[in-house]
């Protein structure tokens, strides 16, 4: 496997299913996905401008190598069952902000949470408006690509990486984290 067969692989209509359906059809395995979104104007401003320019609809590309796709992918990005970089900041690009507060006393001081109606929601928007691909690769593999796949993609949500990286999408972080901490 190389770089182009995964980049290929990552954008491949033909592999895309909805975020809604993967429940049952992502493997327990470890590989590397991207979240694609069906119309850059799902999003507001200024994310749907940025997303509306990229050269692709990928909004985020994830890695799963201590857990598996099934974990990582549906149960923490697009359920929110543990804690999810991605959720947090498509959350808060979606203009949700957690409970104040909620991060008090909390050993790890970034992974705020959304209230359970606003996790609702989000989940609600998730599976209107998203889809996934991913590409079952070893443990090793995974941590040799995801880098540059990132690099290549320059995905909206992704901020490690991505040399296009928004510094929006970090002020909002940075607002929610304040939030739950005050």
């Amino acid at each position: 496997m190389n770089l182009t067969h995964i980049l290929t692989q990552l954008q491949s209509d033909a592999e895309l299913v909805s975020a809604a359906g993967t429940d049952a059809l992502v493997p327990d395995c470890p590989g590397l996905y991207a979240i694609s979104i069906d119309d850059p104007l799902s999003l507001p401003s200024p994310y749907s401008t940025y997303a509306k320019r990229s050269a692709t609809p990928v909004i985020y590309v994830g890695k799963a190598s201590s857990s598996t796709l099934q974990t990582r992918l549906v149960k923490q990005d697009l359920r929110h069952k543990n804690a999810s970089t991605f959720f947090r900041g498509i959350g808060a690009i979606l203009g949700y902000v957690p409970p104040r507060g909620s991060l008090k006393g909390k050993k790890n001081q970034r992974n705020y949470k959304f209230s359970s109606l606003d996790t609702d929601r989000i989940i609600d928007w998730i599976n209107a408006h998203l889809w996934v691909r991913w590409v079952v690769v070893s443990r090793p593999e995974v941590e040799l690509y995801e880098g540059p796949a990132i690099a290549s993609l320059m995905p909206l949500l992704n901020s490690t990486h991505n040399p296009n990286r928004l510094s929006e999408l970090g002020d909002l972080r940075r607002k929610c984290e304040r939030i739950a901490l005050s």
